[in-house]
């Protein structure tokens, strides 16, 4: 997948801002989201992180040791999943996949302000990624359908409804 088909968190919002809308009030319903990673052996790493959304992006940050950066660094490929508030996911399940990609000198500066995390203090050192946006999701229910709202670059905007 090229970065053509790929946006940034301001880009989609942009270009779907309802669903936009309703995914960031999922991701910020929790502090935490459960990120999907891939193991040198091509396996699943799932790990739990922060990721807030602000100033156009939607920002991972990790601590330098992890195994999620070292994940990334091999194959950026990511997937972001919120956590679901009930069972009958009323107000949905948001999923969002991607490409991390390492943050420039200006995003990391544009982080840091106004951020709890000071990345200047060599005592809470983190690596940070933007990410770079090729599908988002969600799912949830509607009367009596499970609806699916996606969108992608290249696509759009689509829904699908199964009862």
């Amino acid at each position: 997948m090229s970065n053509s088909t790929t946006v940034s968190w301001g880009q989609f919002e942009e270009q779907a801002p309802e669903l936009a809308e309703r995914i960031r009030l999922r991701f910020e319903s929790h502090l935490h989201v459960v990120m999907a990673t891939l193991r040198r052996d091509g396996s699943p790493r799932l790990s739990g992180m922060e990721a807030p959304i602000r100033d156009g992006h939607l920002w991972l940050g990790m601590m330098p040791d992890s195994l999620k950066v070292a994940d990334l660094q091999r194959d950026p490929r990511f997937a972001l999943y919120s956590s679901p508030d009930t069972e009958e996911l009323l107000f949905g399940d948001a999923r969002i996949d991607g490409r991390a990609v390492p943050a420039t000198t200006a995003e990391v500066d544009l982080f840091a302000v106004g951020h709890r995390t000071h990345i200047d203090d060599p005592h809470n050192a983190m690596v940070l990624f933007t990410a770079r946006i090729s599908r988002t999701t969600l799912t949830r229910v509607d009367g009596q359908e499970l609806l699916f709202e996606s969108w992608t670059p290249i696509d759009g905007l689509q829904e699908i409804r199964r009862n």
